[in-house]
């Protein structure tokens, strides 16, 4: 059954993430797995080494060290562009599901052809704007320490514990606060690209125009869902090391905490990016009307009239 659109506040779109996962789980859980199936694939072809790692951590050389972290440095890209993709077909579900159409999970990513480089190249463009963001926050902040710093030199009171502190926690909540502010600003950007066939830059600009005025729901979106997330993601590795302790073998241990990071982010992970493309079509609602080109666009043309239809005499 369609769902009318209209403008939703924060909680409605909220309760309305909740509403079409719960409805839809395993279309949505399906989407999402894409990107942890692919780390943990990669997990599991890597996990002799890791296993060597844990097990003779003293015995393995640099080399061996190196290689094992680079490759996971790769699996974790290989996830990441899983996660992109998996986003621009959670789009395409959500668009067919609110309102009321059947589609597939190969279906929602089949809709992605000819598009899944741009989506890509979106989702790496946004990263690099929020990693350009936390480096110059960084710089300043480092700046800044050092200035403070150079106050209390020969200072062991407790105005030096009151620095080590601030050293230790502001600039963390001041990077961290710098990098969402731009993450949300250009959370609608892949939504752009898949809906609007717009390439990545004017994907990113169109990003910035539609999430104006309501970048804090989409903060509140994505802190909401993250916190979830780590505390299902919490629960189920505690769950795992915990069982883990009873098995001897280090290679069984370390897949049982794979598995059970991979069924967290794919339980998890389709609740924030539902959330973002409903933002998405709500701000189209609401900014341009959206909901009234869709009733338009479903309406059948008009029948020609009789005198249309006959054909004029030379």
């Amino acid at each position: 059954m369609a769902e009318m659109l209209r403008p939703m506040s924060t909680g409605e779109l909220m309760d309305r993430t909740l509403v079409l996962y719960k409805k839809n789980f395993k279309l949505f859980v399906g989407i999402a797995s894409v990107g942890p199936a692919s780390y943990l694939l990669f997990q599991l072809l890597t996990i002799s080494s890791a296993s060597v790692q844990a097990g003779a951590a003293n015995r393995v050389s640099s080399f061996s060290a190196a290689s094992l972290g680079f490759g996971f440095f790769a699996g974790g890209l290989i996830m990441l562009a899983g996660m992109a993709i998996a986003h621009g077909a959670t789009v395409r579900a959500v668009a067919a599901v609110h309102l009321g159409l059947p589609i597939r999970i190969w279906e929602a990513y089949k809709s992605l052809k000819g598009k899944i480089w741009r989506v890509i190249g979106v989702f790496v463009c946004m990263g690099l704007l929020a990693g350009l963001v936390i480096i110059g926050a960084s710089v300043l902040i480092t700046i800044a320490i050092l200035a403070i710093r150079a106050l209390f030199i020969g200072n062991r009171g407790p105005q030096a514990a009151a620095f080590a502190v601030f050293l230790v926690f502001v600039p963390l909540v001041v990077v961290g606060i710098s990098a969402m502010v731009v993450w949300v600003r250009y959370a609608l950007a892949i939504a752009c690209c898949v809906v609007e066939d717009l390439g990545v830059v004017k994907s990113i600009k169109r990003s910035a125009v539609l999430s104006k005025g309501s970048r804090f729901r989409i903060f509140l979106i994505y802190l909401v869902f993250v916190i979830l997330a780590a505390l299902l993601g919490a629960a189920f590795s505690g769950l795992a090391l915990g069982v883990g302790t009873l098995i001897p073998v280090v290679t069984v241990r370390l897949i049982m905490v794979y598995l059970a990071s991979f069924i967290a982010g794919t339980l998890t992970g389709p609740l924030a990016t539902i959330g973002i493309a409903l933002v998405y079509y709500d701000e189209r609602v609401r900014k341009e009307a959206f909901d009234l080109q869709l009733m338009m666009s479903s309406l059948d043309p008009p029948a020609p009239s009789p005198a249309a239809a006959v054909p004029v005499q030379p």
